[in-house]
């Protein structure tokens, strides 16, 4: 830190102090240069253990904490180890043409009901079963005098449901429903209200899917029963589009997945269709999937091509934060306990952010108290205190009455141990007790956010309610329950603008949205609706993403019992809390795409295998070239990342390339790296690099191996490449952030400046003006590194130089192919860098280079001859060059331009 040896003994003796250790005479300042041999100092000296260190900081930081509350670190059992596995995944469509066609057939004897509003789709699916013989009826808000349509206001749902009730006690043999209301368009914009919003749009289906249940499990030998959904999003489910769409639609889908398995001798499609597809044209691809194609329920079509919505692995970019969370003021829903509280915990150790916490907790005078409590103490006070205070209060007290009054005694425990610990973790804490459902009191407690921290940074909403029943079991009013608690509360907060306007909204989605369960429709719609609400931000150029959660052990939803047994049943594997709550923070802070989906193997629950679950991901594959490096990760023509490890048994040139005895990667094998990672990944070798920048050198500190990442993205149909790495100390840890030494883009060759009627004249005999020994006297090159035999003449504006093939190999044994002649390079620098040196008097290294141009890609000469022309300096100090190497015959081989170089200290 620069500071000096007085202020060092300052700062020695206020630590002896205030650890209450005795002066001694015999010590020595150098004995203890990093803070690690501090910290070995005191615990020598007090005898304090390395185990119980985070306890007696605990003690300090929070007073009282120790006697009134037990140990954070129980608040959640944690494994001391999981699986090492993948667990990230980014849906996106994927062609899925029809492999094998299945052909199903449609009884003429029994009707059809559509819902539409859409005249032309409805004359066009009508159309399509007059072809077929078969009957079909209408309900619609579009008055007709037919006798097959039923005029309903979709507004009114309790009317709808009369009417699809009556309609099916009279019509006990509908052996189909076409579900047509979500093609009609519908965006994103303040007036959202997914309240309103569902009923109008996606509750018919749901009254529809149970009114028609019994009909449609009625199966006939040789025929089949069905539901089939259209929407007209983008031909892809909103994954193509840049607009802000209603995620209404991500309702209609969560029900139509949920019922898939509901009803599950039926076939069930949920298809998307671009906007601009024809009614005719929508009809006759529907009755595709219905009596040809396969069974998978999840299509969509775009310029007339089949596609699904699959879940692929994919890396996250962790180089640099895109979010920093230090100090931000966080809302979090559903924070008081489970997940929510994990979550919070592991953000508060990594951030220490200001939590503001959300939840139907209620958190009194007797919080502490229980909280301090063990089981044994809590499980006296249940069958005693509070049994008796319940017998007092209560006519008629049940076991079942006993049980939720201590589960609201055990949330307050948990609640009050949860702000605890986040406190003693450095975060600030606030609770509001929030029952996000009561408009009275949700906006009671903005307000009161509003004016006691302002509009704050960002909300995450873990929020939820589940409670599971079939479709054909569960009321409107539960339904409602579930739905709003996640989904329309998500739309209150945005609208409420207690988040800034450059602020971050987080949903915690589930997979239920994703690929359907059991007795979930509600939670699946409302799960989806809020991961299309976070596409839907991100398209309106907001930070929005939503995270789509499996089942994990020992904590959330997936625990109780009985959806923990059904889980159990379907070999759906858990995830671990400090796994995926790691991950999910580790999104937040690093991620740029909407929508990711943390699971491991869904087992059964993923009938059409949209989850590419590789826990392995990614699968390395060895390198193809010597800097390339081993690919770790590809996405062929988008993007990959590979590990190149540097050390002196692999590349022995680094020997000939140290400064003070610490080797160097030099530059000219970083330009060869990305030469050769252009070629891995386009398949061809660049014939130019540019914007090429040298930020940070790679060094080998105390000749210790060091692994670089080399990634490479397409950007505008061109690789961009960067070489990066991370300070890992002696324990493995990581300090720091990622460091990122060179950088390159492929680009189109520009125009050469060489000019063969204007090269320097070659003397006949070689006359140096400074020879070989002199020049490397001066740079610290070895043998393999002597590129330069001297140098024929030397003026300010430019320099004439000779290169020869060194005398020392680069390797050994190896002979590696190598694509950018990095010595001819190497001997370019070199010449510029010594016109610095010879009228500057002044050390330059390179800084960053405007454009190479390799002319010639074959077997270079012995000797080759460098023109290097000075073009003075930039307004920071750094010289300009631009060089040139030619053969004797003047046929250029290679060319720099905009080649700077830095003053530097060696």
């Amino acid at each position: 830190l620069g500071i000096d040896t007085v202020k060092q003994a300052e700062l020695f003796a206020m630590i002896r102090e205030h650890y209450d250790i005795p002066r001694k005479e015999n010590l020595s300042l150098k004995d203890y240069p990093t803070i690690r041999h501090c910290i070995k100092f005191v615990m020598d000296e007090t005898g304090i253990k390395l185990e119980a260190r985070g306890e007696r900081i605990e003690d300090r930081q929070v007073t009282g904490l120790k006697s009134q509350v037990s140990s954070p670190s129980t608040l959640y059992p944690i494994p001391s180890s999981y699986p090492k596995r993948h667990i990230r995944h980014v849906p996106a469509p994927a062609p899925m043409p029809v492999q094998d066609e299945l052909v199903k057939k449609l009884s003429s004897k029994r009707p059809v009901v559509i819902f539409s509003d859409d005249p032309e789709l409805t004359k066009s699916f009508r159309f399509e079963l007059n072809k077929l013989r078969i009957d079909s009826f209408v309900f619609t808000t579009i008055k007709s005098k037919t006798k097959d349509s039923f005029v309903v206001d979709w507004s009114d749902i309790e009317g709808v449901e009369r009417s699809i009730a009556d309609f099916a006690g009279a019509h006990g043999d509908v052996q189909g429903v076409f579900y047509l209301l979500g093609t009609a368009p519908k965006k994103l914009d303040r007036n959202t209200n997914a309240s309103a919003d569902i009923k109008r749009w996606a509750m018919p289906l749901f009254l529809a899917a149970k009114h028609f249940n019994a009909s449609l499990n009625k199966m006939e030998e040789g025929y089949s029963t069905f539901f089939v959904t259209a929407t007209k999003v983008d031909g892809a489910f909103g994954y193509k589009t840049s607009e802000a769409y209603d995620p209404v639609y991500g309702a209609i889908n969560g029900i139509n997945l949920c019922l898939r398995k509901e009803i599950d001798k039926s076939i069930v499609k949920f298809l998307d269709f671009a906007p601009d597809s024809k009614p005719e044209a929508v009809a006759h691809k529907t009755f595709y999937e219905l009596l040809y194609a396969d069974k998978r329920a999840m299509i969509s079509y775009d310029s007339n091509k089949r596609f699904t919505i699959m879940s692929k692995p994919a890396l996250l970019e962790t180089s640099a934060e895109n979010l920093d969370l230090r100090g931000k003021k966080i809302v979090l829903t559903g924070g008081g306990r489970g997940l929510g509280a994990k979550f919070a915990e592991i953000t508060a150790r990594r951030y220490r952010p200001v939590i503001i916490i959300l939840d139907i907790i209620t958190l009194n005078e007797n919080s502490g108290e229980w909280a301090s409590m063990s089981e044994e103490e809590l499980k006296n006070f249940k069958t005693a205190v509070l049994w008796e205070e319940l017998k007092r209060k209560t006519e008629k007290p049940t076991p079942a009455m006993l049980e939720r009054e201590f589960t609201k005694i055990k949330d307050s425990a948990l609640l009050y141990k949860t702000i605890e610990n986040l406190k003693s973790c450095g975060a600030k804490a606030h609770y509001y007790y929030c029952d996000v459902n009561n408009r009275e009191i949700f906006n009671s407690v903005i307000e009161a956010i509003k004016k006691e921290h302002g509009r704050v940074d960002g909300l995450v909403h873990f929020a939820g309610l589940e409670r599971s029943k079939l479709i054909v079991d569960k009321t409107l009013d539960e339904f409602f329950a579930v739905f709003n608690t996640k989904a329309d509360s998500a739309i209150n907060f945005w609208k409420s603008g207690v988040v800034k306007d450059n602020g971050f909204f987080v949903m915690i989605s589930s997979i239920a949205g994703k690929y359907g369960n059991l007795g979930q429709s509600d939670y699946a719609a409302a799960s989806d609706y809020i991961s299309k609400f976070a596409i839907s931000l991100s398209n309106a150029g907001i930070r929005a993403l939503a995270v789509d959660m499996t089942g994990y052990a020992e904590i959330g939803m997936a625990m109780r019992p009985g959806v923990e047994a059904f889980l159990k049943s379907q070999r759906l594997e858990f995830l671990y809390p400090d796994e995926g709550m790691n991950a999910l923070l580790d999104e937040i802070v690093y991620g740029k795409i909407p929508e990711i989906v943390l699971s491991a193997s869904l087992g059964s629950l993923d009938w059409d295998k949209q989850l590419e679950f590789n826990p392995d991901f990614p699968e390395t594959r060895s390198a193809e070239f010597h800097f390339s490096g081993k690919v770790i990760k590809e996405a062929k023509g988008l993007e990959s990342a590979s590990l190149k490890t540097f050390s002196l048994e692999t590349d022995p040139y680094m020997n000939d390339h140290s400064i003070n005895g610490t080797p160097y990667v030099p530059g000219v094998m970083g330009i060869e790296t990305f030469a050769e990672t252009a070629r891995v990944f386009t398949g061809k070798t660049p014939k130019s690099l540019g914007d090429i920048h040298f930020y940070m050198p790679i060094k080998l500190l105390k000749n210790n191996p060091l692994e670089v990442r080399i990634i490479c993205v397409s950007r505008h149909g061109k690789p961009e490449m960067k070489m990066e790495s991370n300070f890992i100390n002696a324990k493995g840890i990581k300090l720091g952030s990622t460091r990122t030494h060179f950088s390159a883009r492929v680009q189109d060759a520009p125009e050469s400046s060489w000019n063969p009627d204007e090269k320097p004249a070659v003397p006949k005999t070689k006359k140096f003006k400074v020879t070989a020994d002199t020049i490397y006297k001066t740079y610290f090159h070895g043998p393999s590194f002597q590129v330069l035999e001297g140098i024929l003449s030397i003026k300010k504006e430019e320099v004439l130089a000779v290169y020869k093939k060194p005398s020392a190999p680069l390797w050994e044994t190896a002979n590696p192919e190598l694509l950018f002649h990095p010595m001819i390079i190497e001997a370019a620098f070199q010449t510029c860098g010594y016109r610095d040196i010879y009228f500057e008097k002044k050390m330059t290294l390179p800084d960053a280079l405007g454009h190479i141009i390799i002319h010639n890609f074959s077997q270079p000469p012995e000797t080759l001859y460098i023109h290097a022309v000075y073009k003075g300096q930039d307004p920071s100090g750094k010289s300009l060059y631009d060089a040139f190497v030619f053969d004797a015959d003047g046929n250029i081989w290679l060319e720099l331009q905009d080649y700077a170089m830095i003053p530097t200290q060696i």
